[in-house]
């Protein structure tokens, strides 16, 4: 099974999705990765190779649909993740136009290849029956922050039977092992580490083409291509995930009539490309190209192959049998509905509004549906409204209860301990400082304003007397806690910072040491002004960049006096306060403890560059990228911004001044700097100057 890995991207960047970027497949690297761990395997992929050199499709099983029952597992975290119903609907659509060739730019097909298209007589219908034969509309909904580096770990929060059903995994961000981003991957027919496994997982931005799909023809069809790879098909120019190689042409994906190709390395779509001495079938679904529209003949007489072999437990899936277990085969009643719902704030003011959405799932909203709310604390404390709107008077943290009913039943479900009212004035002055000397670390009262809380599992933070950078005693981040991928958060009291002059920062001391090279551990700081309701990122480190150490540690890591450092952030906007927050937040990637000590707000003197750009938030996003990205800077106080671009050389491609700017958030797109000028790949260099202050940033255009 591939392990867990958290490869998480920048805070900002992770805020900003490049519309435009699509990731390959990683098909073969993955089910390589497996076969080297699980030689086992070998012996029923070559039988399945064997089987489908000699198969010839039964003439009762020709011109006939094979139905085969789906499941969309969507693994989200309240974000544009939980996709809606209308694009698994939509994606469903496209898979089944694909595979029994109804697509309508199957008209745009090369004269070359017309006389091989092939209609592959699949096609896929939404479970009606789960596994233990309740009601389902065949999409489920799990709540993980797994969701940020989703691999086989979301397969083991949920995982239907591969030989009843086809499992769809849809997540925010597909990472492997290595930390390659990918759109999707899937397993080979006899080729998953373990039947939970079997599947397909992807990213809900190459899935359909509404919603929150990148779009195009790339993104529309990576589910079926992804399908193709489960059954049995390789690419184009053979069994791996480096297409453009001049090697591809000695490789082969074990299909007939697909000539041999070097494939198309940049989803480009050259309807003449020849690269192996005949015309590249570049429109077939198994490339990289984008404007994938066919199978092959061959090809679907390797997916039929496929369908009838016991590897992979496919062949049990279009049985009349399972299509009556599974639901898919008679008249659809709709379900009773999920009840799921969530805020547009968890922390919150006295007397601040809170809206709720109803996030209810399961079936389709109609005329039957009613919604009763509970609002313990609240003004109103009940509604029927879909998506009402209540104010919090009296500070304290309340439950929510949503009661959904529809024509076919109710379900309820209380989220305990959902929103946190703070007071709008704290009882504790800055300057303030924290050392974790008492003994009443955590606080386990989240109504007392006056200690320090910890959001997500408990236990992952502990105050501990075996490392401390002074006194006897610090708060540790226990590695292993959680699993990886997971997200907890320390988030400090109340604290009135009205009396603070500027400059403004916090001091704290952090200990950390890696496991091995692949541990990316993150730790952020965020601070609000709001009483929670948003939050401002201050301060991010990762990995290597976190690590108080030299090399790596193999148990578990307790710190010397030598192993602390200190770290200083500005915090300038918590001036005039008077309820300002600050919260430490882990990401996991399975590294090394991680301690905190002495943590203070005071009143110090920085240096004049933290006195105009902020060292943390100042970049180029997403590196790398194209002449679509981003340039993000944080002014602590008002200034004029000077912004060049220049080659690796050193030659100036471009600038452009900001004119002048008041603190807080800006930015600026390389396109702008360079006045239509389009950059080559390579390295450039970022250059922003403001009161004789600058700062260089280093970017690759892909």
């Amino acid at each position: 099974m591939i392990k867990n890995l958290l490869v998480a991207a920048l805070f900002l960047g992770a805020l900003v999705a490049d519309a435009q970027t699509f990731h390959h497949c990683g098909t073969h690297s993955v089910n390589d990765a497996v076969l080297e761990q699980h030689p086992e395997l070998l012996q029923e992929r070559q039988a399945l190779e064997e089987f489908s050199t000699d198969f010839e499709t039964p003439e009762s099983q020709r011109s006939v649909n094979k139905v085969i029952p789906i499941v969309f597992h969507i693994v989200h975290n309240y974000g544009p993740e939980n996709i809606s119903r209308e694009q698994v609907e939509d994606a469903l659509r496209i898979i089944n136009e694909d595979f029994q060739l109804q697509n309508e730019d199957q008209s745009e097909v090369v004269s070359s290849f017309t006389n091989i298209v092939a209609n592959s007589e699949v096609e896929f219908r939404l479970a009606r029956k789960d596994p233990n034969g309740n009601c389902t509309d065949g999409i489920t909904r799990t709540v993980s922050t797994l969701t940020f580096a989703g691999n086989d770990n979301v397969k083991d929060l949920i995982s239907w039977p591969r030989n009843r059903y086809l499992n769809i995994w849809v997540v925010d961000n597909v990472i492997l092992e290595d930390g390659t981003q990918v759109g999707g991957y899937a397993y080979r027919p006899g080729n998953s580490p373990g039947a939970t496994y079997d599947g397909i997982i992807v990213t809900h931005r190459q899935l359909g083409s509404i919603g929150t799909s990148n779009g195009g023809n790339f993104a529309a069809r990576t589910l079926t291509h992804e399908i193709g790879h489960w059954f049995n098909l390789n690419h184009t120019w053979g069994p791996s995930n480096t297409p453009g190689l001049s090697s591809n042409c000695s490789s082969d994906d074990s299909v007939n009539d697909t000539p041999n190709t070097i494939g198309v390395a940049n989803q480009s779509c050259n309807l003449s490309q020849v690269t192996c001495g005949t015309l590249d079938n570049v429109q077939n679904y198994m490339d990289y190209a984008n404007c994938a529209i066919m199978f092959t003949n061959g090809q679907k007489a390797r997916m039929q192959a496929a369908l009838n072999s016991t590897a992979g437990q496919r062949n049990n899936l279009w049985t009349s049998a399972n299509l009556t277990a599974t639901g898919v085969n008679g008249n659809f009643t709709p379900c009773a509905p999920i009840a799921d719902f969530i805020s547009n704030a968890t922390s919150t003011c006295v007397s601040n509004s809170v809206s709720f959405t109803d996030l209810s799932f399961n079936a389709e909203v109609d005329a039957s549906w009613t919604w009763n709310w509970t609002f313990t604390g609240a003004n109103p404390s009940t509604s029927s409204q879909q998506n009402p709107s209540v104010q919090y008077t009296t500070p304290g943290v309340y439950p929510v209860t949503l009661t959904v009913s529809n024509a076919s039943g109710t379900n309820s479900k209380t989220k305990s301990g959902f929103i946190n009212v703070r007071p709008s004035d704290a009882s504790i002055n800055s300057p303030y400082v924290e050392g974790f000397e008492s003994t009443g670390f955590p606080n386990i009262n989240p109504e007392s304003f006056n200690n320090w809380s910890i959001v997500g599992q408990q236990s992952a933070f502990n105050r501990t007397t075996n490392a401390s950078a002074t006194g006897s005693a610090s708060v540790q981040y226990i590695n292993g806690a959680v699993s990886e991928g997971s997200i907890t958060e320390l988030v400090s009291p109340s604290i009135d910072c009205s009396n603070i002059a500027s400059p403004a920062t916090v001091t704290f001391k952090v200990a950390y040491a890696r496991r091995n090279v692949n541990t990316n551990d993150r730790l952020q700081m965020f601070i609000s002004t709001n009483c929670g309701r948003t939050w401002t990122p201050r301060y991010t480190k990762t990995g290597s960049t976190l690590s108080t150490t030299t090399g790596f540690v193999s148990s578990t890591f307790i710190p010397t006096a030598s192993q602390w450092r200190t770290e200083t952030v500005n915090v300038t906007p918590l001036i005039g306060n008077g309820s300002a927050l600050i919260k430490f937040v882990v990401t996991d990637s399975s590294g090394g403890n991680i301690y905190l000590d002495d943590i203070n707000i005071v009143n110090a003197p920085v240096g004049i560059e933290d006195l105009v750009f902020d060292e943390q938030l100042t970049q180029v996003f997403p590196n790398p990228g194209s002449d679509d990205a981003q340039i993000a800077y944080t002014l602590n106080v008002a200034s004029e911004v000077q912004i060049a671009i220049y080659d690796i050389t050193g030659k100036q491609l471009g600038h452009m001044s900001s004119g002048l700017q008041p603190a807080g958030d800006h930015s600026a797109f390389v396109h702008e700097l360079l006045r239509g000028q389009t950059p080559k790949p390579g390295v450039y260099l970022i250059r922003l100057e403001s009161q004789g202050v600058q700062k260089t940033l280093r970017w690759i255009c892909h």
